[in-house]
């Protein structure tokens, strides 16, 4: 019996020491815009969320790092010719609106077995733009694309959510591997900023006719996706 319990405490020593302290996590994240943002904008938005994060001690639960969180929240496409006068070539030409967010982060996240809770804290910008290219309308291959209006504000935020581990091992080369399964759910404190919504760039013959808008940007993001440990 005693044995056998020094081979288990064995075992336990040996994953701890070789477990890495590194996080890669990639999620789908629905946003949800929040009071003037959301009036607004009157509908929600969808992206992804990656962060690389560093725990700064085996023992202690805190991990560091960067993320990014991408919001697409406008989307328009139209079918013209590719030169004026020459019918016989269409093109599409796509109007995107979109928010990107990068962030430096702070998780604390109690290790629990295959269950690990955790809360974040984040501070970075926001970066919004409104961006027009021409595809190919077959192929839907990029010709050519320009930003047409942008604005970088501030951004702050706290979220929570879970670990639950899919599964661990080792590579060919004996390195340590884990994936994990991760929720969140997100708030963002998003500064004032001014922008374009789906369908405030419009076409006027040769020229453009702009309607701005302004208020806070304000989002919850919701996320489901993987966590890559190594």
């Amino acid at each position: 019996m005693k044995t056998s319990h020094l081979v288990l405490l064995f075992a336990l020593i040996t994953t701890a020491g070789t477990a890495q302290p590194f996080n890669f996590d990639i999620s789908f994240a629905l946003g949800s815009p929040q009071g003037a943002f959301q009036q607004s904008l009157e509908r929600d938005s969808y992206g992804v969320d990656f962060a690389f994060t560093y725990q700064i001690g085996r023992q202690i639960p805190i991990h560091i790092g960067a993320g990014m969180v991408y919001q697409n929240y406008g989307w328009r496409e139209r079918e013209t010719q590719f030169v004026q006068g020459v019918p016989e070539v269409d093109i599409n030409v796509r109007t995107t609106n979109n928010m990107v967010s990068p962030q430096l982060i702070m998780r604390i996240e109690p290790n629990m077995g295959g269950f690990s809770p955790f809360i974040e804290g984040s501070f970075g910008f926001n970066y919004l733009y409104t961006e027009s290219s021409i595809t190919d309308l077959y192929e839907d291959e990029e010709i050519a694309s320009t930003v047409n209006y942008d604005y970088y504000t501030s951004n702050s935020g706290i979220g929570a959510g879970a670990k639950f581990r899919l599964w661990e091992g080792y590579d060919d080369d004996g390195d340590f591997i884990g994936v994990h399964l991760i929720l969140k759910t997100k708030y963002m404190l998003g500064g004032e900023a001014m922008y374009l919504k789906e369908g405030d760039l419009i076409p006027r013959g040769n020229d453009l006719e702009y309607i701005v808008s302004r208020s806070r940007t304000d989002m919850t993001t919701f996320n489901v996706g993987l966590v890559f440990n190594f």
